[in-house]
């Protein structure tokens, strides 16, 4: 199909070295896609992670902090559960898998107002392989004011990276130990306002092929910078622009499928879908500023099944278009068909 081609002549003219950000491409027909769970009008989905079973975490930032299970995303009628509310804080963030089956996720208190209070910031595990998985604390970080995108590093996965989009910066966290410091802090992480206001900065990160990827939505703009296996910068590097897509914000997004260098990123109240190119060029493949398909979009996952291995599962915060308001949900955006 048309798309298909489009995505193979920009795979074919990209060099990997050099980004170059000048074109942006709308799809004419909506990609396959169905709705997985619906959550009430004031539930916020914040991140998404997927078991090795298949079933989907979801965490949430409003009205409180909890996760929820998705299990069987794939049937007819999915069931939703949820696991654990922390009581001490308002939201969680971010969410990553550091070993089989074991998750790190982040939380803090937070208001769409005045975003994230210091002071207030915890990093916690979950283990599923355990009879009665509870959360367990695994450290404060009391200088933290908004955690955000959680990244393990795939060499040594019980180091996770994490985005703090006010302060502009990555903290490091063994979580086992629960040592932690800042392992980088860049221009190209900040958000202009040098953590005075509610702008966000860093915000979705993922680890691709030994470098560091992150989006600045106050730039909205996506980086890359070499690490080394402990989640360090490689000495001297630089961060890279690797893409500036025509949209208003740049929230979560995933490479794939597999080890696919296509980035999927999502736009938040843009309401819109993109895949982004290794060249830097980008398209729209879900939603539009009229659509509720992808509306405040806020994270994005391929599935874990050899039945939705091509599935991107995104989630989204409420959104009202023309009076109409939903609550947050799982989408599932069926890639099969191109890729």
């Amino acid at each position: 199909m048309m798309l298909a081609r489009y995505f193979a002549f920009c795979l074919l003219q990209s060099s990997g070295t050099t980004a170059h950000l000048t074109r942006h491409t709308n799809t004419s027909a909506p990609l396959p896609n169905h709705l997985v769970a619906q959550f009430a009008d004031d539930v916020w989905l914040e991140n998404i992670a997927i078991r090795s079973n298949g079933n989907l975490l979801l965490t949430t930032l409003q009205p409180n902090a909890s996760l929820y299970e998705v299990s069987k995303p794939m049937s007819k009628y999915p069931t939703i559960s949820r696991l654990l509310t922390i009581d001490t804080i308002s939201g969680l963030t971010g969410i990553t898998e550091t070993a089989q089956d074991v998750f790190i996720f982040t939380g803090a208190n937070f208001s769409m107002v005045t975003g994230g209070t210091q002071g207030t910031t915890g990093v916690w595990k979950i283990d599923f392989g355990q009879s009665h998985p509870e959360p367990k604390l695994v450290t404060y970080l009391p200088e933290s004011l908004l955690p955000n995108g959680v990244a393990a590093v795939p060499q040594n996965k019980s180091i996770v990276l994490i985005a703090d989009a006010q302060l502009g910066l990555v903290w490091r966290v063994d979580s086992i130990t629960g040592e932690y410091d800042v392992v980088a802090k860049l221009k190209d992480m900040g958000n202009l306002a040098n953590g005075s206001t509610f702008v966000l900065g860093i915000d979705g990160m993922r680890i691709h092929k030994g470098n560091l990827y992150w989006t600045n939505n106050a730039l909205t703009s996506l980086y890359e910078l070499p690490i080394t296996r402990t989640g360090s910068p490689v000495p001297g590097a630089e961060a890279k622009l690797v893409a500036k897509p025509p949209v208003a914000a740049t929230d979560d997004f995933i490479f794939g499928p597999g080890n696919s260098d296509i980035a999927w990123l999502t736009t938040n109240f843009y309401n819109e879908l993109l895949a982004v190119m290794p060249n830097g060029d980008s398209m729209t493949v879900a939603g539009g500023a009229d659509s509720f398909e992808v509306a405040t979009a806020t994270a994005c996952r391929f599935g874990r099944t050899r039945w939705d291995a091509t599935t991107l599962y995104v989630t989204t915060g409420p959104a009202e278009i023309n009076g109409v308001t939903k609550g947050g949900k799982v989408q599932a955006i069926n890639l099969s068909g191109f890729i």
